[in-house]
């Protein structure tokens, strides 16, 4: 009995033995000895199976699967549900990258090499302000930014569509002088995406003083640094008419 046993558990199953990891096109390997689990597998109906290491070979059961990669796997996918309805959603607090594979599918005997290009589906939004002349009438900074994607779908590499808002608020002992602030938001991709900003300045009570928009939107690129650098204090200017954006290091025109 016990012979056959290992005889079947050896046919039905084959071990998973060559990756090829990439971030964003460049090879990406695990550093030897550290604990991250960058590989993430789901049954042929989408179960969740379980999560693996990239840097020891393991057996599964002869079937169908789905291959998804990360390098930061505590972020990304905190619950074993269906692939199907995994979605990692746009924080509200817009501090955290987006970075995953394609759902990549991979079946028995596991011979061929396992591509996965785990790639960022955020970008940054940067909000610099040029003034030199300070306001002390406020010394609060509460930034919104409204977006049209709230999630992302790893099963199909599509996102979710839907209005919300982020925000952030920062404190200034400056009037506005040097103030700078980042929010990651998911890709953008065509100009119906693109988001928008309003400023709220709050006194020390949280009492908003004034507020003012910019008169555009901005593009969201994957792995890239939108820069818009504007005045903070420019007197009698509700709208943002004024300011310079720069999509990784190249001006382009509001």
């Amino acid at each position: 009995m016990t012979a056959c046993t290992k005889d079947e558990i050896k046919y039905d199953t084959s071990v998973v033995r060559n990756y090829e990891l990439e971030l964003n096109g460049d090879p990406w390997n695990l550093n030897v000895g550290i604990s991250t689990l960058p590989i993430f597998i789901y049954k042929e109906n989408g179960d969740y199976f379980g999560n693996y290491s990239s840097l020891y070979r393991f057996a599964l059961n002869n079937g169908q699967y789905s291959f998804i990669a990360t390098d930061i796997p505590a972020q990304m996918i905190t619950s074993p549900v269906n692939l199907k309805d995994l979605i990692i959603p746009q924080l509200v607090t817009a501090d955290q990258k987006v970075n995953l594979s394609a759902a990549v599918p991979y079946a028995s005997p596991f011979s061929d090499t396992l591509k996965m290009n785990i790639l960022t589906r955020t970008g940054t939004l940067r909000l610099k302000a040029k003034d030199i002349v300070a306001d002390p009438s406020y010394v609060n900074i509460k930034v919104t930014v409204f977006v049209k994607r709230t999630g992302y779908k790893p099963v199909d590499e599509t996102f979710v569509q839907g209005d919300m808002s982020v925000n952030k608020t920062k404190k200034t002992t400056t009037g506005g002088i040097n103030y700078l602030d980042d929010f990651i938001l998911f890709q953008t991709d065509d100009t119906a995406n693109n988001v928008r900003a309003k400023i709220e300045f709050m006194d020390a009570n949280s009492v908003i003083v004034k507020t003012k928009e910019f008169a555009g939107t901005f593009p969201v690129l994957p792995n890239g640094i939108t820069n818009v650098d504007f005045n903070l204090n420019d007197p009698d200017t509700p709208i943002i008419k004024d300011y310079v954006v720069t999509i990784n290091g190249v001006v382009v025109p509001n």
